[in-house]
């Protein structure tokens, strides 16, 4: 008698690979995991991208970013040679002598920033659902994001997403930042960003152009463009052993005082 055993194993992986698909779209969350593909840009070995930052006016990045996928690996090289790594542990600053204000800021919220889309069921992560919100004249579903204690450096930040209700892609976030004082100042100044432009690759649709804006609950986007930001050349990336390793002519990057 021919075994069952081979069509129980495909019909056990049917099952299985379905229930992921479901877990994968459900909540908030669910269809911007599904629209940015958020399976395979977990299945990368890194992503990086040429990254340029500028804020009133002024730049205040530019050079590449590599990273993983959950961010416990972020490499940012600025165009002059200097360089912050993070080792899943520590921020590094290479070379010692290298000046870098707001070091550990900017290698945690540009890489987040990119990865939020991909990020939003990450653990010590909360949603909830608040409604429907107007920005730029156009509905949004929105949720509010935020963090258990002891997540990241910043476990007091919080986020108003805003999912397009067309695309169902991650369109805008406000937030506040928490890095370096209280959640009492840091909501005194709501900033927004919201993502312009989206491109594919790897199957992975990405936001590529970012402004910034300041922001509030009855207004949304409110004044001039703060900042804006964009990636090029965005692929998916095999790294070097030590790309997220401490260079030998390395320091400590300081937290805030």
């Amino acid at each position: 008698m021919k075994s069952k055993l081979p069509r129980l194993f495909v019909a056990l992986a049917i099952f299985s690979t379905a229930h992921l698909a479901h877990a994968e779209a459900a909540g908030f969350a669910g269809p911007i995991q599904v629209a940015q593909n958020a399976a395979n840009w977990r299945k990368a070995p890194a992503l990086k991208a040429n990254f340029k930052l500028k804020f009133g006016g002024e730049e205040r990045f530019l050079g590449k970013i590599l990273m993983t996928p959950s961010n416990s690996g972020i490499r940012l090289e600025r165009a002059d040679g200097a360089t912050l790594i993070f080792d899943g542990n520590d921020v590094w600053l290479s070379p010692a002598k290298a000046e870098w204000p707001r070091a550990r800021f900017d290698i945690f919220t540009w890489a987040y920033f990119w990865a939020a889309p991909y990020k939003l069921n990450d653990p010590g992560t909360y949603i909830e659902e608040t409604g429907k919100a107007i920005l730029r004249g156009k509905e949004y579903d929105t949720a509010k994001l935020t963090f258990a204690n002891g997540t990241g450096d910043a476990s007091d930040d919080w986020y108003v997403l805003y999912r397009d209700p067309k695309s169902n892609r991650l369109t805008a976030m406000a937030y506040i930042v928490t890095f370096g004082r209280n959640q009492t100042e840091a909501e005194k100044e709501p900033h927004a960003i919201f993502y312009e432009t989206f491109e594919d690759f790897d199957g992975i649709s990405t936001p590529t152009k970012w402004t910034f804006w300041n922001w509030s609950k009855e207004n949304g986007l409110t004044g001039e463009m703060l900042g804006e930001a964009t990636l090029a050349n965005v692929t998916i990336s095999n790294p070097a052993a030590d790309a997220f390793q401490k260079p030998q002519d390395a320091v400590i990057a300081a937290m805030p005082k």
